[in-house]
């Protein structure tokens, strides 16, 4: 043990070390602690950026085979093949519901009267194409014609059958609503007066007057009348597309290579 001389001598050197300590070697060592933590958050927000840039691969790797999966999801067609297409545009001067523009055209075989389609069904007809765009004409517009059919599940009553067309649509007339617009129910004529179907009932093409093959599905029935002649039944249908949610559809091209 140092004498209390010895110690006396050596306190101010003793002071200066603590002094030191406390002043200097932990200013130093809270600076470097200071640089670690900036250079572990540098690290941290490059691996942020890293993983945002996997989120947005791997978002659309999902939107991809949800794509896909409609795609698979059509049920083939006889002497038909399709064409997947993107769609480019939604509208134009028939409104929302009228029109479509997609992403495919004569170099991918496309032509005018071709049946424009998705996993839930029709949705309209091709009416005029470039070489990499097409213009469709949807199923709700009211210039749309298609001849169709009844599920009926009785054999015995042969084809009730009918000619569908769109009834348009309306703007909202809610001032904040101004862009929406409703598709009103298709309208299916000239059914057979004799039979009343149930509701729910699929309306399905009929294959007659050419272009579409028998059997896509359009709709289902809402509710029937009989017209004021008292000659035919009419229909409200419902399609079994939502034409207003369209960002991917498929067009059947003839095999045969006409329309």
């Amino acid at each position: 043990m140092l004498q209390p001389a010895a110690r006396e001598a050596l306190s101010p050197y003793q002071r200066g070390l603590v002094y030191f300590r406390r002043h200097v070697v932990n200013r130093v060592a809270v600076s470097l602690s200071r640089l670690d933590l900036s250079a572990r958050v540098s690290e941290l927000q490059r691996e942020v950026a890293r993983l945002r840039l996997v989120e947005g691969e791997l978002e659309r790797m999902a939107q991809e085979n949800s794509r896909l999966r409609v795609m698979l999801a059509l049920p083939p067609q006889s002497g038909f093949r399709t064409v997947p297409s993107p769609v480019l545009e939604r509208g134009g001067a028939a409104g929302w519901w009228g029109t479509l523009v997609i992403g495919k055209g004569a170099d991918h075989g496309i032509a005018a009267g071709n049946p424009v389609v998705v996993a839930a069904g029709l949705v309209g007809r091709v009416t005029a194409v470039s070489a990499h765009t097409a213009d469709v004409l949807l199923i709700t517009d009211s210039n749309f014609r298609v001849a169709c059919e009844l599920e009926t599940g009785r054999p015995e009553l042969g084809g009730v059958r009918g000619v569908l067309s769109g009834a348009g649509g309306r703007s909202s007339e809610t001032r904040m609503l101004a862009m929406i617009y409703v598709a009103d129910p298709l309208r299916l004529r000239y059914l057979r007066r004799d039979f009343e179907p149930s509701p729910r009932t699929r309306v399905v093409t009929s294959g007659l007057g050419g272009g579409f093959p028998r059997g896509l599905t359009v709709g289902y029935l809402l509710e029937t009348r009989i017209t004021t002649d008292g000659l035919y039944r009419e229909a409200s249908v419902m399609p079994a597309a939502d034409v207003g949610l369209l960002d991917e559809v498929s067009v059947l091209v003839s095999e045969k290579g006409g329309a």
